[in-house]
């Protein structure tokens, strides 16, 4: 191999490094730039969840549970747990708020004993008629001025997120 070749084969080795190098340093921007806009979102469900709370008296999982009770109807447990993607586990310890407060009651199955179903009361019926909505007026504004494809990307990238967030232990 001539001395030419050996150089122009070093100088290719080390063009594919850099690259490889600034491609980590891009990734590594990008990873650094989500995980900013988590915290961002993170603390503005934070401090929506606390002004919710004062406004109604519920925190926002309580309004997803009593929402999802309302929606399913007389539901189990588990069923609410999925519809709401909430461990079993939770949905059991806000259920227990929510039926300290006679929001919802539940009653165990006449033919199954095991089985627990829930139902929203009247007064938790009333007070999730009042309360106030997830995501801010002009969150909800901006998503509904999206176009429809810039919306289902939005939706699907946040989904995307969300899969990776919950499969992580």
């Amino acid at each position: 191999m001539t001395a030419r070749k050996r150089e122009e084969m070093n100088e290719t080795a080390r063009e594919r490094e850099e690259a490889k190098v600034h491609a980590d340093k891009a990734v590594q921007d990008d990873l650094r730039a989500l995980m900013k806009a988590i915290r961002v979102i993170a603390q503005a469900i934070d401090t929506r969840s606390k002004a919710m709370a004062r406004a109604s008296g519920l925190t926002i999982p309580q309004i997803v549970i009593l929402a999802g009770v309302r929606d399913l109807g007389e539901v189990t447990t588990s069923g609410l747990s999925r519809h709401v993607d909430l461990s079993p586990g939770t949905v059991v310890s806000i259920l227990d708020k929510l039926e300290d407060r006679g929001f919802i009651v539940r009653y165990r199955n006449a033919t199954d004993r095991r089985i627990v179903h829930t139902r929203l009361t009247p007064s938790g019926a009333e007070i999730l008629s009042h309360a106030p909505n997830l995501l801010p007026d002009a969150v909800t504004n901006a998503i509904e001025a999206m176009a429809p494809q810039q919306r289902r990307t939005l939706v699907g990238a946040f989904r995307d997120v969300a899969g990776m967030l919950g499969n992580v232990g």
